[in-house]
Formats: structure tokens, sequence, C-alpha cells
């Protein structure tokens, strides 16, 4: 597994701060890590974060670096990279009248994500970004990178399945 160097470093930083809430996220996120050890970097899923408030430019940070991987699958940075999955953050209501855009996107709509109706709307416009939230966050990713593995009923309050059919 790669280095988990946000997840550490806010494990330490929760250690001052909480110990109770440091031991509890170490022990939730090593569910996570142990349930998943035994699928192999190169079957993991690739996954491309887009931002509707940036006009669907993917993003890329050490925190979702790290949900991303903890949750099983392998964060891309650019588009090019052909993804598997391709989550959206949704900023407001407009994002499905602005969805056509993407999808006819030069090089995703050839993509492996937009070919097999891989397409999920994270409903939380501040995914990635802050730490408070990252154990939400893993679990939210979790759902959508592994669906067979993780089922923590925010499917329908945080994310839906945007369906091309």
């Amino acid at each position: 597994m790669e280095e988990l160097n946000f997840y550490n470093n806010l494990l330490a930083t929760l250690h001052l701060a909480d110990q109770h809430a440091a031991e509890y996220l170490d022990e939730e996120i090593n569910i996570l890590i142990h349930k998943l050890k035994f699928i192999p970097q190169e079957q993991r899923p690739s996954v491309l974060v887009v931002e509707q408030k940036t006009g669907f430019q993917p993003i890329f940070n050490e925190q979702l670096q790290d949900v991303v991987t903890i949750s099983g699958g392998r964060l891309l940075q650019e588009k090019f990279d052909n993804p598997s999955i391709l989550l959206i953050i949704q900023e407001n209501e407009a994002l499905y009248g602005e969805i056509p855009v993407l999808l006819e996107d030069e090089i995703l709509s050839r993509g492996s994500a937009i070919q097999s109706n891989q397409i999920y709307i994270v409903q939380k416009n501040s995914f990635g970004s802050q730490s408070s939230d990252f154990l939400t966050e893993v679990e939210i990713c979790a759902e959508i990178v592994q669906p067979k593995y993780f089922i923590y009923g925010r499917q329908g309050n945080e994310w839906v399945k945007f369906d091309l059919t």
C-alpha cells in the first residue's frame, strides 16, 4: 500500500487533541485497509475526481489521494489517464444541466468511466478539502469504489450514481 501521508499526519494531530477520536479513526481505517489487502494495486479501479465549480477540472491533493487509496482505488491526476470511475463533486443544482458538457468531453467520452456508466455525483461540495470529514469521505468513496465490500448507507444522501441509460 502507498504511503498515507495525509492520514498519518491527521492521526498524529488527532492523538494530541483527542486520543479517543484518534483511536476510533485508526480502528475504522484499519478495517477498510484489512478488507482490501488482498486486492493487488493493478486490479484497483482508477478514479478521477472533478469539480463542478472549476468547470470539471480534475482535482488532486494529498487528502483525496489517501481517501481513494484507503477506499481501494487509485487516484488519477489527469483525464488522459482513462479513469474507470468518474467522481463529480457537486457545487449546486445546476450540475445536471452542465453534465452533458462533461459527457461530450473529447477524451472522457471515449474513456472507460463513461463507456461503462461508472459516473458518480458526490453531493458534498467540500469533498477532499476538510480534514474533519476524512472518515466520512473514505466511507463515501469506499461505497463507490468497492461496493461489494462496503455499505455505509451514504448512497442517496451524500452521493448518487449518475445513470446514462
